[in-house]
């Protein structure tokens, strides 16, 4: 079996046995300059191809298969959960977590706000949503003009994080794994120190760093 890629454009595509590799009917598999290309390859040359959704090559397929109507969708997806971001709640009792993340979420909120001429603010209620009516134009602006792989990346890891302000400070590395993943567990390992630190949620915590710095891997390879 051989399996190769081609410069088309401003995109490479695949090719086994001289056929295009598709992720959808109409679709096929792109990378965005020759190191993406690479490493893409050198997952399909695999013997044992693991379908790992965010691997290089999963995040790739994914990226690819993006259409116009689910780019659209993905859009509307982001600018609502800008409402609902995990920086913006403090509906918790303890007032000494809630003062560590003013301390650590606020400047994130500030920063976003600014860049995108938002007004997000902070919230007590779990159940009314404060943010709803805010004017996203420029943020919208700036994610319809990512490309489908940056997108992707934007997506999932808003999906993973809860937390579209953080995904957008790391998106445009102003922000590290390693850091990115503390504040989106800032709750967690606050309640950790107070009760300790399970097993299980050591797996769990893995698992999540593990993924972040898959997404962070495909981030450096695709611009």
């Amino acid at each position: 079996m051989n399996i190769s890629f081609k410069s088309c454009d401003d995109y490479f595509t695949f090719y086994k046995n001289d056929s295009l590799i598709k992720v959808t009917e109409n679709q096929p598999l792109l990378a965005i300059n020759l190191k993406h290309a690479e490493l893409i390859l050198k997952d399909l040359r695999k013997k044992e191809l693991k379908k790992d959704p965010f691997s290089i090559l999963g995040l790739s397929m994914f990226a690819s298969s993006i259409d116009k109507k689910q780019f659209t969708e993905i859009v509307i997806t982001l600018l609502k959960n800008i409402d609902f971001d995990l920086l913006l709640f403090r509906y918790f009792d303890d007032k000494r977590l809630v003062k560590l993340m003013n301390q650590k979420y606020n400047p994130y909120i500030q920063g976003f706000n600014k860049i995108f001429n938002i007004k997000l603010t902070t919230t007590e209620d779990l159940i009314k949503n404060i943010n709803c009516t805010l004017d996203k134009k420029l943020f919208k602006k700036f994610i319809l003009k990512l490309n489908n792989f940056y997108l992707t990346a934007l997506f999932k890891l808003s999906g993973i994080s809860k937390s579209v302000i953080l995904s957008y400070f790391l998106l445009e590395q102003k922000i590290g794994v390693q850091e990115f993943f503390r504040l989106i567990n800032l709750e967690n390992k606050f309640q950790q120190n107070l009760w300790g630190y399970v097993e299980e949620q050591k797996k769990i915590d893995q698992y999540y760093l593990s993924t972040l710095k898959k997404i962070s891997f495909f981030l450096k390879n695709v611009n």
